[in-house]
This record gives C-alpha cells, structure tokens and sequence, in this order.
C-alpha cells in the first residue's frame, strides 16, 4: 500500500496524494490500474470537493483517527467555509464523519473551479523543497490573488481536473487570473482572513450568523408572509453588492437568465425546497454584504 508524505503547510491532500505516487515508484503504472492497485475507486482529482467521499477514501490511506482526520481535513483542503453551512444543533465535525458526499458540491456555482498556483510559491518551494505543492488555501471559492505574495494566481483550462501533477510542471503554460471590478478585489482578503478565523476557532460560524440574523431582525424567527421583507432585504442586498458580484458568484445571476433566487429567503427563511447540505458561498456573500456592520467581521477585516 501507498504511504503518504508528510504534509507540507498548506498542503492540499490531493497534492500529497500525487507526491506520494511519484516517490513510491507509481508513475509507470496507468492512472486506472495505480487507483485498483491502492483499493481506491478511479476518479478525477478536483479541487473544491472537501466533503466528497472519494478525497474521503484517500484520506483513509493516512491511517488517522477522526480527530486527525478532522483536523486534516480543515488544514489541508478548503473545508473551513463549509462550516458555515452547517445548520442548527449540529457539529460542524459532524459534517466529514461519514465521507459521503459526492462531487457535485462545486457544479452551480460561477466561482473558477480549476486548480489554480501562485508562481512565486511554486519558485520558492521548488528551489527550497526541490518539488512545488497546490495550495489548499488557493482553491478556496472566488480566489484569484496569492494572499502571502499578492500576486495572480495562474490557472489554465487543463487544470480543471489534476492529471498527478505539480504546480512547477505548468509555469510556462499555465495564465494570470484577472481580477474584474472592486468587488473582486475586496473578496480576496475576505474569503483567506474567513476561512483562517474558521481553522482557528471553527463555532465562529455559529457566532457570525447569529449576528446577521440580529442584524436583519429575524430573531423572532420567520413566517411564509415574511416574503416581501425578504424581497425588499435582497433588492437592497443586490444594489449594494452590485449585478457584477451575484453573477461572478452564482450561475443564477448570469445576464441572460431571467429567474435570479433570492438568496436571502434560501439561506435564512428555512423554507427553501432545496435538499441537503448548502454550498457555503450562500452564507459567505451575505457575511460579505454585511461584513462592515457585523462586530465579528469588524474585528477581522
């Protein structure tokens, strides 16, 4: 069986994963038969899939208790997000117990989904370490800034889905990602400084919506004929955020289509027909709505 390496600061688990191909002698086997040989079942490494059961299975080969899995898990891919999906009364651990989602919870989203490196990371690692890693802090939703350098991030169409490769293998094909209007621009340190208050102290979620919940005076709770007052919150949510954003964030939002959800109503009034666990960039644009009037944002931001 394959042993993994140890994992480097900020290391995502899939880039252990290809590491720990390369130096068990691995590459000369076929990607199908490598995956049959470690029991593991064939799939594509993708990037924003913290809960999906397939990383689940190659986080197994470490051979950790559930605490250490945990603990990986929120340290080593972009799980911390996630925690400000979990609903009322359960543990945010609660939410990787049983490894079983699947890799749909990246599909409705706009945010760019291919794997993406900063350039001065992967230099510096190759010249100190003589291998660069991805980044698990870099695949996080609507990243496109090196938050340690404030450089691009590089990306390129083929790197939708990893093929046991490294961020060094693509320096000289790989493309700058722009940043387009401010709201861009402020999410970067937005979504780094969250994700990074999350690892540290993950009831943080629970303390941040609380407020907004205050904020929006919604302590009472929320009744069906409270529509309205949702629609007149989002209208004004929208104004102030701007088209630019909702659409570079959610499909729904894109200019040619015409329903656009209230976002709002989905994620407070508990009336949303939608099943299971939601995509945490939900929460995370209306914090960032809200981020200047919310007390735990304003100690961070």
């Amino acid at each position: 069986m394959m042993r993994f390496p140890a994992l480097y600061p900020d290391e995502h688990v899939y880039s252990a994963f290809i590491r720990a191909r390369c130096l068990s002698g691995q590459m000369h086997l076929s990607t199908h038969r490598f995956f049959e040989l470690n029991n593991l079942k064939y799939h594509w490494l993708r990037s924003q899939v913290p809960l999906c059961a397939n990383l689940a299975s190659v986080m197994e080969i470490m051979v950790l208790d559930n605490e250490q899995l945990f603990g990986v898990r929120l340290m080593h891919t972009p799980l911390a997000p996630w925690l400000m999906s979990a609903e009322e009364g359960t543990l945010p651990k609660e939410l990787t117990h049983t490894g079983t989602r699947s890799n749909v919870e990246e599909t409705p989203l706009s945010v760019d989904k291919r794997w993406k490196f900063c350039v001065a990371c992967a230099q510096e690692e190759k010249g100190k370490l003589g291998v660069s890693y991805w980044h698990s802090s870099h695949q996080l939703p609507g990243a496109r800034v090196c938050f340690t350098h404030q450089m691009p991030l590089h990306s390129l169409d083929e790197l939708r889905y990893l093929d046991f490769t490294l961020p060094h293998h693509w320096l000289d094909k790989a493309l700058p990602l722009a940043l387009v209007g401010d709201w861009q621009r402020a999410w970067q340190p937005f979504i780094y400084i969250v994700s990074d208050r999350i690892k540290l102290d993950i009831d943080w979620p629970r303390r941040v919506k609380s407020e907004v919940i205050k904020y929006l005076n919604l302590e009472m709770g929320v009744k069906r004929s409270d529509r309205p007052k949702f629609e007149a919150l989002f209208e004004t949510m929208t104004q102030e955020l701007g088209q630019d954003c909702l659409a570079g964030l959610f499909t729904a939002f894109a200019p040619h289509r015409q329903r656009r959800p209230n976002l709002l109503w989905l994620t407070l009034s508990g009336y949303s027909q939608a099943k299971g666990l939601r995509h945490p960039l939900y929460w995370l644009v209306i914090i960032f709505w809200l981020r200047n009037e919310l007390p735990e944002c304003r100690k961070l931001l």
